[in-house]
């Protein structure tokens, strides 16, 4: 029984575009949106609630693939310095005890060496210059 629905929604969903990273974007404004609103009651969050929710459901229920495609680019180049300022958090983070990230005084580019008491060459891989850098624990 329950494998026969799945089959027909996967039957359903052929050539339609589906989840990707806009939509569950949009999936956390909507779950944002939607506890404000509870808490507050306040129409326009209401009206808010019901556009995201029907962005969300259009956008994965659409035939038109490559408009989606070009919609979810267009989204993922707007928020590529937050994603890249976020990853380099998280490894400076999982890092901490065993390693300082350092920029490159010429390039600036993001430099990730051991946490050794003392002065060090860092040699820069992206643009090949040496640099000395005092390492303070």
């Amino acid at each position: 029984m329950m494998k026969d629905f799945i089959l027909k929604i996967a039957k359903f969903m052929e050539g339609r575009y589906g989840i990707d990273q806009l939509n569950k974007a949009l999936f956390v404004l909507w779950f944002i949106l939607e506890t404000i609103w509870i808490f507050t009651r306040f129409w326009l969050i209401g009206l808010l609630v019901l556009i995201v929710l029907f962005l969300i459901t259009y956008r994965s229920l659409s035939k038109n693939i490559q408009m989606r495609m070009y919609e979810n680019r267009k989204f993922l180049d707007l928020t590529k310095r937050f994603t890249a300022f976020t990853d380099l958090f998280s490894k400076k983070w999982k890092d901490r005890k065993t390693h300082r990230y350092i920029k490159c005084p010429y390039c600036k580019a993001q430099l990730r060496v051991k946490k050794l008491r003392g002065t060090h060459t860092v040699h820069c891989p992206k643009c090949g210059e040496d640099f000395k850098k005092r390492i303070i624990i």
